[in-house]
């Protein structure tokens, strides 16, 4: 499965960002908490408590709770970007009141203005990102959880690579054994 590199998805939110603060908001969100176009453009201002996105994700996968991610690198500081976005919203309003195909469309367009390969220019490359991004360091059981996946298997789905990325890795870590 095809995510982003740590320097494209910074491209993706610096493109959004410069047209529009909601969106870059939007696929900053749904990067950090792996949505889906149709979670992220459903998420309402009660979902959000307490410094906390909670989201029942479809697709039979679990409730979720997660934290806001603070960060240094202000294009990933999710926590009070969204608290200000919000300030003012009551409830049930939609915090990003667009459509799920609506999304889809502004993703395809920043990704292609940030010099993405069309094949990455999607929303659901975000949740592929934010899987491959975390696995190695967090460790898979974890990142299911945080995906909100019921079985391993759906998140062992983002473990797939490439014959090119496969034999890349093989042959640098032969490479580093000093034969």
């Amino acid at each position: 499965m095809q995510s982003l590199s740590k320097a494209e998805l910074l491209a993706l939110l610096a493109a959004a960002r410069a047209q529009r603060e909601r969106d870059w908001l939007m696929i900053l969100v749904a990067y950090w908490h792996g949505l889906r176009a149709s979670e992220v453009t459903s998420l309402v201002l009660d979902n959000l408590h307490d410094g906390f996105l909670t989201v029942q994700r479809l697709k039979g996968s679990m409730k979720t709770t997660q934290p806001l991610v603070e960060h240094p690198e202000p294009l990933l500081n999710e926590k009070p970007a969204l608290f200000e976005y919000t300030r003012g919203m009551h409830g049930i309003q939609r915090i990003f009141p667009i459509s799920r195909v609506q999304f889809w469309r502004l993703l395809r367009r920043y990704g292609l203005t940030a010099g993405l390969p069309e094949h990455k220019a999607h929303p659901h490359v975000l949740k592929a990102t934010i899987a491959m991004h975390s696995i190695g360091t967090a460790g898979i059981e974890n990142t299911r959880q945080w995906l909100g996946h019921r079985s391993i298997s759906s998140t062992g789905e983002y473990l797939r690579v490439t014959d090119e990325e496969a034999a890349k890795a093989v042959t640098g870590a032969l490479g580093a054994l000093n034969y």
